[in-house]
């Protein structure tokens, strides 16, 4: 009749025995080729100096989202700040007339806004 502490120790052992070949992973296992070892990536394959050119950072690109005209709607939802900025840039870029055109504005009612930021 088996002790409790030999079941203890073949459960303890079995659990082992799992944990060891769960924690094998990737190393364990061939792949759909038959190769078996660890994963390489394209820039492993790559010289020295074609490796150090490629981790080097790239220009710095900024971009705005507010380069073109928007609709009336969305600036009329902006901030007074946002305003003072952006109708200046806008107006020397696209032109009073094309403004007053895209946001279905009279003369006057752009003249208003105009006032109103100063």
């Amino acid at each position: 009749m088996p002790t409790v502490d030999t079941d203890i120790e073949r459960l303890f052992f079995t659990d082992v025995k799992q944990k060891k070949t769960t924690a094998s992973g990737i190393r364990g296992r061939a792949s759909r080729l038959g190769r078996v070892g660890s994963m390489v990536m394209p820039s492993d394959r790559m010289s020295g100096k074609a490796k150090r050119d490629y981790r080097r950072p790239g220009p710095l690109i900024t971009y705005s989202l507010f380069e073109d005209l928007v609709s009336f709607e969305v600036f009329d939802r902006m901030k007074y700040e946002q305003h003072v900025q952006l109708l200046p840039k806008w107006r020397k870029k696209y032109g009073d007339d094309y403004i007053c055109r895209e946001w279905g504005l009279s003369r006057f009612g752009f003249e208003v806004i105009l006032e109103v930021l100063g």
